[in-house]
């Protein structure tokens, strides 16, 4: 896992943005399916602050892996040509539209009819970004990241954690209020696409990578080194899952979506440790 610590900082980019921005798809969702209550609407923007921040955390962490984080805003002189460049812009996009969303919803200037269509243009915007932060990865010369697999993995992660984080909002906001029974079937959907997307893609890089020989690299013997890790991500994704499957079914269990979360984002910070492992570079 040598590869992967040495890679701390995109691990945490890649693990609480793309699921900070997961939150804003659930809250399309539920702005969608029921007609929240002027004091419940305060509440949830006031805690919409929460995946905000976990974006700007994981943005933040992104930056310090550069060498000169001064340098950050020439990686946008690519877009259109450069993945990287291209998952930059797209990040950039969803902060600036969230944060203008998270203001004018603060201030009350979101009715039911303008906050409706602007948190679906931000759950667009969040899929968008979360693919493009897979993307970015999908490099030629990569031969165990060349796979459509990466962005599958990242949208998975993002719907999950971000179901759950949305959920934990809602439930906030709302308290059992009946458990919410116009979201809750829907949430459970999101939930299991996402952990079904993120397991599929996870396991489907490892795959290819295992697959991968070189003259200096055996592919195969790499990824025995984190299967272990890998096994790990999988099960706590699938338990984080049971208990916010539980917690959505029982009328949004505070206590069981914590726990969920939590699981969750542990499950795929392994996982994204095991995509950092997992590099095998063309004629190496």
């Amino acid at each position: 896992m040598e590869l992967a610590l040495q890679e701390l900082p995109l691990a945490v980019f890649t693990t609480l943005a793309p699921i900070g921005a997961g939150a804003f798809v659930f809250l399309a969702l539920a702005f969608a399916l029921k007609e929240f209550s002027a004091e419940q609407l305060k509440k949830i923007d006031v805690l919409t602050v929460v995946p905000l921040i976990l974006v700007v955390i994981g943005f933040a962490a992104a930056f310090i892996h550069l060498a000169n984080p001064l340098h950050a805003p020439w990686a946008l002189s690519g877009i259109g040509a450069s993945p990287l460049s291209n998952e930059i812009a797209v990040g950039s996009l969803f902060v600036v539209v969230s944060v203008v969303y998270w203001i004018l919803a603060r201030m009350g200037k979101l009715d039911n009819g303008a906050r409706k269509p602007y948190a679906i243009v931000l759950a667009v915007l969040a899929v968008v970004f979360a693919c493009f932060t897979g993307l970015a990865y999908y490099v030629d010369t990569i031969a165990s990241w060349a796979t459509i697999a990466l962005p599958v993995s990242i949208i998975g992660f993002s719907l999950a954690g971000g179901t759950l984080l949305g959920s934990l909002i809602a439930s906030c906001a709302c308290g059992d209020e009946n458990g919410m029974p116009e979201i809750g079937k829907s949430a459970i959907a999101l939930l299991v696409v996402g952990a079904v997307l993120g397991i599929i893609g996870a396991c489907g890089q490892y795959a290819v990578a295992a697959g991968v020989l070189t003259p200096m690299t055996n592919g195969a013997a790499m990824a025995a080194a984190v299967t272990g890790y890998l096994v790990a991500a999988v099960v706590l994704l699938v338990i984080g899952a049971a208990a916010g499957i539980y917690a959505l079914a029982k009328g949004f269990k505070t206590g069981a979506l914590v726990s969920g979360f939590v699981l969750i984002i542990v499950a795929v910070f392994i996982a994204r440790l095991v995509f950092y492992a997992l590099r095998i570079s063309v004629g190496l």
